[in-house]
């Protein structure tokens, strides 16, 4: 349904690029994801439709190092929330249809969370 949505947009979805840094067991979604909740961990990545392809790499690296979590983790004028934007309204789609269908999200066969959501429907 996500790429679905997305590709709509004219954009396109890409797995993580950095599976091993752990960062879906460490995000907020992931107390859903535990108990068997479908999660999503969705952001703007970086890949940019203006800059070349190290540009997005070396912003997102700029700010893991330099303010992430930190005291300078802050918003400001300069920066610009499109992306944002469009995380937030594709989003906002995903869960109007989800909300309107009587079906549910499942979880990929090999998940770590299909079993634990196969007891809880029981």
């Amino acid at each position: 349904m996500l790429t679905r949505i997305v590709k709509a947009q004219g954009l396109s979805t890409v797995g993580d690029r950095h599976p091993g840094s752990g960062s879906y067991y460490r995000s907020d979604h992931f107390n859903f994801a535990k108990v068997g909740v479908p999660a999503l961990d969705i952001n703007n990545g970086s890949i940019s439709a203006v800059h070349d392809g190290s540009y997005g790499e070396a912003k997102q690296k700029d700010y893991g190092d330099n303010r992430y979590h930190q005291q300078t983790d802050n918003y400001t004028d300069t920066m610009d929330a499109t992306g944002m934007a469009q995380i937030a309204n594709i989003l906002y789609e995903v869960g109007t249809k989800l909300g309107n269908e009587t079906t549910f999200p499942g979880w990929k066969n090999g998940s770590e969370f299909k079993a634990i959501r196969g007891k809880s429907m029981k």
